[in-house]
C-alpha cells in the first residue's frame, strides 16, 4: 500500500517546472554606496541593475504602493537599496530601533538571499523605517551576537514612501565554494497597518524555483575562521530553599568545515530565559509551548521534525549540536545531549533538494533514559507543481515498553490567488510513540481537510476579510468510532484596523457530542506595540458547560515602556482564572529592564531584572525572583556571561 501511494505521487509530480524566475545580473560596484538612507540612484547606485513591481503573497494582486531595489556588490559586502512608495506616509509604523530584535508589528522591507542558488536555503535580512534590523541566517540561528553576526542597515521616511540602504558582510553567512555563479535573491515589504506582505517576485504556492536569479555573482573566498569561539558563565546569589547559590558553565562555537558548524554546552543555565505560558484553553491533548534556548535554536532548521521537539528534553549536563551542508543540494543537522547518569538523547536529519521545488528528508532519533530505550526514524518527501505541493511522510518508533509503532500519512495542498484547499489521509497505529517528539494522538485513520479564502481591498469600508472550513473524519485503527470535527470560521477587518472573528466548533469525540462558539475584537490588528482584545467563548466540552473571557491589552509607553497584560477567566467545572502582565524598559540598545507577574489560580509569582545583552562583550543579568517558577521565591541572582576566542583569527561578524 505504502508503496503504491509513493509510487503514484511520484509519476503524478514527475517532470520540471516552468521556473519563470526573474534574473537579475550581477554587478560587482566600484564604489561601494554610503549607508545612510538616501538611494542616489544616479551616484552611489549607477550602473547597479534595479528591478520594480510587487504582489501579495496570498492573493498574487499587483501592489498599489510598490517599490524599486538596486543590488549590488564588491568581494566584502553585499549591497541592497529601496524605496519603497507609500499612499500614506504618516502611517508608516516603526516602534524597534534595535539591532537583531523581532519587528514583528513594524513596517519592514525583506531581503531573501540563497547562495545555493537553489532556493531552498534562504538568509532573511530584516530593516524597518527607523533602521532596526534583524538577521535569520539559513539553518537557525541563536541571536547571540558573536555567533549570529550583524549586517548595516540605515531607513529614512519620505513624503512618498520610505527608504532604506543595507550592507550585508559575505562572511556572516554560510559561504560556498568561490567562484562564479547563479545565486537567489527576492525582496519582500511587510505593510504593518493593512498586514500585508507583498513580494517582487511570489507567486500562488510559494513556488520556490520562482524566486528570481541573481545571475553570474563572483563569491569571495571564505575567511575559514578556525578559532573556537566560547561563551562562559558564572552566576551566583542568595535563595533561602538553598542558601548560597554559584554555579558555572560554558557555550561555545567553532566551524568545523566550511559549511558546516559545531556549538557544545557544558552546564548550560536558563533561569534567565523566561518559558512561554500556556493559557487555560481546553484542550484534549497535550500542547507544547514555543522553544527559546540558544542551544536548540542553532540548526533548528534542520533538526525539526514530528520526531523531535527540543522542548521534550528539559535538561542536560552536556550537548553538541552540529549542522550545515556537504553540497548545495543537501544538509544535516546531528544533536547529542546528556544528563549524566540518567538520559542520552540523539537527533539526526539529513535533508536533500535535488532541485528548487523538491525535498526529501530522512532522520533517526534515540533515547536512552533509566532503562527505556526509544529508537525512531523518518523518510518523507515534498513536491511543488504549480499551485500544488505533495506532502508524504513514514514514521516508525520503537520502545521499551510499547513496542514498535508506526505512522503514514500524505497530503495535497492547492494555494493560488487566495483560496487554499488542503486534504491530508493519516493512520497512525496505537503504539506509535516518539518520546523526543511531539505528536499527542494515536491509534487513528482517515481524513481531515481544510479549505479558505482571503479577500483583501485596497479601498473601502473593509481591509480584508477571510473564512475557512476543517472537517476531520478519524477512527480507530480497528475500525471504531474515534473523533469527527467540523470547525468553520469567519474573520474581518475594517479600515482602521478593527477585527472581528468568529468560530464555531462541533466536534464529536468518542461519543461525546460537544459545541464551542467564540467571538473575539481586536484593535487595531497587527500592532503588538499598542492593542486591545478581548474573546468571548461558550459551549459544551466533554459533555460539561464551558465558558471562557479574555482580555487582553499592550501600550508603549514614553517611547520605550513597553506594558503587556492577558486576563482570562475559564468557568469549566469550576472557576479558574490566569493572570499575566510583562514589562520591558529600553535603557539602551543592548539594556534593559524587564519583569512579570503572574496569577494561575491562587498561586501568586513575579520577577524582576536588569540584562545587558544583544550586543557584542560581556553580558549581564540580575534578576530578583524565579521567572518560570509557579509562586514568588525571594532570591537574587547575578549572571554574568563573557565570550573570549581560543585560537585561529576572529573578527565580529558584520564588522
Amino acid at each position: 500500500m505504502r508503496a503504491t501511494i509513493l509510487v503514484f505521487a511520484l509519476f503524478l509530480f514527475a517532470g520540471k517546472v516552468d521556473a519563470q524566475a526573474p534574473v537579475i545580473p550581477g554587478f560587482k560596484i566600484a564604489a561601494p554606496p554610503v549607508i545612510d538612507g538616501f538611494v542616489h540612484e544616479q551616484s552611489e547606485w549607477k550602473g547597479a541593475p534595479s528591478v520594480s513591481g510587487m504582489f501579495d503573497e496570498i492573493t498574487a494582486e499587483k501592489a498599489v504602493d510598490g517599490g524599486t531595489f538596486w543590488v549590488a556588490y564588491d568581494s566584502r559586502f553585499i549591497y541592497v537599496g529601496a524605496r519603497l512608495v507609500d499612499s500614506q506616509p504618516s502611517l508608516i509604523r516603526a516602534t524597534e530601533y534595535r539591532t537583531n530584535v523581532s519587528l514583528q508589528g513594524d513596517d519592514f522591507f525583506q531581503v531573501d538571499i540563497d547562495l545555493s542558488g537553489t532556493a531552498t536555503d534562504f538568509s532573511i535580512f530584516q530593516v524597518n523605517p527607523k533602521g532596526a534590523t534583524n538577521i535569520q541566517l539559513t539553518g537557525g540561528r541563536a541571536l547571540k551576537r558573536e555567533w549570529a553576526g550583524e549586517f548595516q542597515a540605515a531607513s529614512r521616511v519620505t513624503s512618498s514612501g520610505w527608504e532604506t540602504e543595507i550592507r550585508i558582510p559575505w562572511q556572516v553567512m554560510t559561504l560556498p565554494p568561490t567562484g562564479k555563479r547563479d545565486l537567489r535573491i527576492n525582496f519582500e515589504r511587510f505593510i504593518a497597518r493593512a498586514n500585508r506582505t507583498f513580494a517582487f517576485a511570489y507567486f500562488g504556492n510559494a513556488i520556490a524555483s520562482r524566486n528570481p536569479i541573481w545571475k553570474g555573482v563572483s563569491i569571495p573566498p571564505k575567511e575559514v575562521d578556525r578559532s573556537v569561539l566560547l561563551l562562559p558563565y558564572a552566576y551566583a546569589g542568595y535563595d533561602p530553599r538553598i542558601k548560597g547559590i554559584f554555579d558555572s558553565g560554558i557555550d561555545m562555537k567553532t566551524q568545523l568545515a566550511d559549511q558546516v558548524q559545531l556549538v557544545g554546552s557544558i552546564n548550560p543555565d536558563f533561569r534567565d530565559i523566561e518559558d512561554q505560558i500556556l493559557s487555560l484553553d481546553f484542550s484534549r491533548f497535550q500542547r507544547l509551548a514555543g522553544e527559546s534556548r540558544p542551544f536548540f535554536l542553532e540548526g533548528s532548521q534542520y533538526l525539526g521534525s514530528a520526531l523531535f521537539a527540543s522542548q521534550q528534553i528539559p535538561r542536560f549536563d552536556a550537548g553538541l549540536n552540529s549542522y550545515g551542508k556537504v553540497s548545495d543540494q543537501t544538509s544535516f543537522g546531528v544533536l547529542d545531549t546528556v544528563q549524566a547518569g540518567r538520559e542520552n538523547d540523539f537527533v539526526a536529519n539529513v535533508t536533500h533538494n535535488p532541485d528548487a521545488d523538491s525535498s526529501y528528508r530522512f532522520g533517526v532519533t534515540s533515547l536512552n533514559s533509566n532503562g527505556v530505550n526509544n529508537e525512531g526514524y523518518l523518510a518523507r518527501y515534498q513536491r511543488i507543481q504549480g499551485p500544488f505541493s505533495l506532502f508524504l511522510r513514514d514514521m516508525g518508533t520503537q520502545d521499551t515498553y510499547v513496542g514498535r509503532g508506526d505512522n503514514l500519512n500524505g497530503s495535497l495542498n492547492y494555494q493560488d490567488n487566495g483560496w487554499q484547499l488542503f486534504g491530508e489521509y493519516s493512520q497512525v497505529t496505537p503504539k506509535f510513540l516518539p518520546r523526543l517528539g511531539f505528536f499527542p494522538e494515536v491509534d487513528y485513520k482517515g481524513w481531515d481537510t481544510f479549505t479558505s479564502y482571503y479577500k483583501p481591498w485596497n479601498h473601502g469600508p473593509f481591509s480584508d476579510a477571510g473564512v475557512s472550513a476543517i472537517y476531520v473524519d478519524y477512527n480507530r485503527m480497528d475500525g471504531t468510532d474515534y473523533r469527527r470535527d467540523a470547525d468553520y470560521n469567519v474573520s474581518t477587518t475594517l479600515r482602521n484596523g478593527l477585527n472581528f472573528t468568529f468560530d464555531e466548533d462541533t466536534p464529536q469525540f468518542l461519543g461525546s457530542n460537544d459545541h464551542l462558539s467564540m467571538a473575539s475584537m481586536t484593535f487595531p490588528r497587527g500592532n503588538p506595540y499598542n492593542q486591545f482584545g478581548t474573546t468571548y467563548a461558550w459551549g459544551r466540552e466533554a459533555g460539561i458547560d464551558y465558558r471562557s473571557v479574555t482580555f487582553t491589552e499592550s501600550r508603549r509607553l514614553f517611547g520605550k515602556f513597553q506594558l503587556i497584560g492577558r486576563y482570562q477567566m475559564v468557568d469549566y467545572n469550576g472557576f479558574n482564572d490566569q493572570a499575566i502582565l510583562d514589562g520591558n524598559y529600553d535603557l539602551g540598545k543592548d539594556r534593559a529592564i524587564n519583569g512579570r507577574l503572574t496569577k494561575q489560580g491562587n498561586n501568586l509569582n513575579g520577577y524582576l531584572s536588569y540584562r545587558r545583552s544583544g550586543n557584542l562583550g560581556t553580558e549581564y543579568y540580575l534578576i530578583l525572583g524565579d521567572p518560570n517558577a509557579l509562586t514568588f521565591h525571594t532570591s537574587l541572582i547575578l549572571k554574568v556571561a563573557f565570550p573570549m576566542v581560543i585560537g585561529g583569527h576572529h573578527s565580529a561578524k558584520g564588522s
